[in-house]
C-alpha cells in the first residue's frame, strides 16, 4: 500500500518506531511553529531532517575516499569538476 506524508516523501508499507530524543526549548519551539507553518507534523519534519543528515555523512565519507584520486588529477574545486573533461 503506497502512502504520501506531507513531508514529500513517500513510503511503502509504512513501519513505524517511537524514538525519544531530548532536545532545547528553543528548538522545539521553532519545530512547532515549523509543523503548523508548513501544516505537517513535527514527526516529519524530524525524520526528513535525520535523513538528509545521514545522507550529507554518507555523502562527506565518500568524498573523504575520493578526494586523494581527485587531487592527483588536479581537481580540487567544484569548479575544476566542471571544467575537468577527462575524468
Amino acid at each position: 500500500m503506497l502512502y504520501k506524508l506531507n513531508c514529500n516523501t513517500i513510503y511503502y508499507n509504512i513501519m513505524r518506531e517511537i524514538l525519544s530524543v531530548s532536545i532545547g526549548t528553543k528548538l522545539k519551539k521553532k519545530l512547532n511553529t515549523a509543523a503548523k507553518k508548513y501544516k505537517t507534523t513535527k514527526s516529519d519534519i524530524v525524520v526528513n531532517a535525520v535523513e538528509k543528515y545521514l545522507a550529507s555523512m554518507d555523502f562527506q565519507v565518500v568524498r573523504e575516499k575520493l578526494m586523494p584520486y581527485a587531487k592527483k588529477k588536479g581537481i580540487l574545486t567544484d569548479k575544476d569538476i566542471y571544467n575537468a573533461k577527462n575524468l
